[in-house]
């Protein structure tokens, strides 16, 4: 279905909303995996969340390498910015978690400064550097919405009443502060604007982008377990 075929039957539909519609049964399976439910319990087992952070830490570079082709990509200087704050954000508080997370949960330090990526890290990153050397901001904001308003959605559903160890509620609040939520809030915004004044063409390759991503993070979840 075309984003006019579901506006027409949903005139209050937002280009966002046809994204993510698209990328069904994924969206769906990642937000409210497992992987989620047992993270906002505190039930999730150490070599889980350690396997899980390595990997992700592996994803880093990559998504801060996107962010910095979706600053030079975006049309204004407040579009910059939010990518900007955004991206000093993971490098700085984010990245802190991430070092302490591995000493606490003992990971070897050749570990996590040179893992081996899994097949799914490795798919993750080829996307990533696919939207980055597109030249296409439509396809950078596919990605990172994919990406971001997925995170959002699971660290919302987690029960108020936070896990004890810190690698699992600091990483739940990292991505369900109020900052990170206007973020968020604001990248659907561009998405929708952006997705609105595009061709069909550029809509496809947003969509297609849109729905690989939450293959992706709904698999990179069951790896965190293998």
């Amino acid at each position: 279905m075309t984003f006019e075929e579901h506006r027409d039957t949903n005139p209050e539909a937002r280009f966002t909303d046809w994204l993510r519609d698209g990328a069904e049964p994924h969206w769906t399976r990642m937000t409210t995996h497992r992987f989620a439910h047992e993270l906002g319990a505190g039930t999730l087992g150490d070599a889980v969340a350690a396997r899980y952070l390595v990997q992700d830490y592996a994803f880093v570079n990559s998504f801060v390498a996107l962010l910095g082709y979706a600053i030079a990509y975006a049309p204004s200087m407040p579009s910059k910015r939010q990518f900007a704050q955004f991206a000093a954000a993971v490098t700085a508080d984010e990245n802190d978690f991430f070092l302490r997370s591995f000493r606490e949960l003992a990971v070897p330090e050749p570990v996590w400064k040179t893992p081996e990526l899994g097949p799914v890290t490795r798919d993750f990153i080829d996307l990533l550097q696919s939207a980055g050397r597109s030249g296409s901001y439509a396809q950078a904001l596919s990605v990172l919405c994919a990406a971001e308003w997925s995170y959002l959605t699971w660290a919302k559903a987690c029960p108020p009443e936070r896990p004890r160890q810190f690698w699992l509620s600091e990483w739940i609040e990292l991505h369900a502060i109020p900052p990170f939520e206007a973020f968020v809030t604001w990248l659907r915004e561009e998405t929708d604007r952006v997705g609105a004044s595009v061709d069909d063409e550029t809509r496809r390759v947003m969509a297609a982008n849109f729905r690989r991503m939450m293959e992706l993070e709904e698999a990179f979840f069951d790896a965190a377990y293998e």
